[in-house]
C-alpha cells in the first residue's frame, strides 16, 4: 500500500469515527461525504387522510395544496382526490401563495426532490412519504383527471405493488 492510499484510508477511518461518535455535529461537516442531505418535512398517509384533502369542496379552502409531481402520462391515469398536477401548480403559483404544498409522486423520491426545490425557493412544502403507492396500500380512493372515481393507478414499474382492487398501469 503506498502512502497516498494509506492517507486516504486513514482519513476515511477518522471521518467514520468522528461521524459515529458525534453524529449530530459531524453531519454538518461530513454529511456530503456520506451522501446525506438535510431531511425534508414529511407527511404520512394517515396524516394526509385526516386533512380531508380527498374532499374537493374543502381542498379549495384548505391551508394545503396537494401537488402530483408525476409525469403527464402517469397523472393522466389517476390522481389522489383534490390533487392538482405540478404543471397546474406552477402555472398558478400565486393562487396558492401562503399554502403548504404537499408533493407526491409514485413512491416519494421525485416528490422529495421537488419538496426540496420548493423549500429552497422559500415556499412551505412537505413530501408525502410513500406517495400514491402508500395511498393505495391504505385502500383509499383515486380519481381520473375529471374527478371521476377510478381503480386505475400508474405504478411506474411492474415492481411497485398495489392491492388487487386497483388496476396497475405502467
Amino acid at each position: 500500500m503506498n502512502h497516498s492510499t494509506l492517507r486516504i484510508a486513514l482519513g476515511a477511518l477518522v471521518a467514520i469515527s468522528v461521524h459515529t461518535a458525534l453524529p449530530g455535529q459531524a453531519d454538518a461537516q461530513l454529511g456530503s461525504l456520506f451522501g446525506r442531505k438535510e431531511a425534508v418535512p414529511e407527511i404520512k398517509v394517515d396524516q394526509l387522510r385526516k386533512l380531508r384533502l380527498n374532499d374537493p369542496d374543502k381542498a379549495e379552502d384548505s391551508a394545503y395544496v396537494l401537488v402530483d409531481v408525476r409525469s403527464e402520462e402517469e397523472s393522466s391515469v389517476s390522481l389522489i382526490p383534490g390533487a392538482i398536477t405540478k404543471a397546474q401548480y406552477e402555472r398558478n403559483q400565486s393562487r396558492y401563495e401562503g399554502r403548504t404544498v404537499i408533493a407526491y409522486c409514485t413512491s416519494g423520491y421525485r416528490s422529495e426532490k421537488y419538496t426540496r426545490e420548493l423549500i429552497k425557493q422559500g415556499k412551505k412544502a412537505v413530501n408525502f412519504k410513500g406517495s400514491i403507492l402508500a395511498w393505495c396500500r391504505a385502500n383509499l380512493p383515486v380519481v381520473d383527471p375529471n374527478g371521476s372515481p377510478t381503480d386505475r393507478v400508474h405504478t411506474y414499474s411492474r415492481k411497485n405493488r398495489i392491492p388487487a382492487k386497483y388496476e396497475a398501469v405502467w
